[in-house]
């Protein structure tokens, strides 16, 4: 069954059993949920942290430095100046 004949046979059902289904459903999410964080699968902040920690610099070019705001703003601004010309 696709998940637009299931959303299509949930339309048909009276609003009362509509109500336990959806409340049958969040249990089952919520399981899912504990599960993961008890397999380890959810990481901590520390580890989301390193990770983006390791991430950092990653778009960096040896040999280059980043251009500075001051630059970024000119640049832009001679962009728009050409733009509108």
């Amino acid at each position: 069954m696709t998940q637009q004949q299931i959303v299509q046979e949930f339309k048909t059902y009276p609003k009362a059993q509509k109500s336990v289904i959806i409340r049958q459903l969040l249990r089952i999410f919520e399981e899912d949920l504990e599960e993961n964080t008890q397999n380890g699968k959810e990481l901590s902040i520390a580890e989301r942290t390193a990770i983006v920690d390791s991430l950092r610099g990653i778009a960096a070019v040896e040999g280059k430095t980043p251009p500075t705001d001051e630059e970024v703003k000119e640049d832009y601004i001679n962009y728009i100046s050409e733009k509108y010309k």
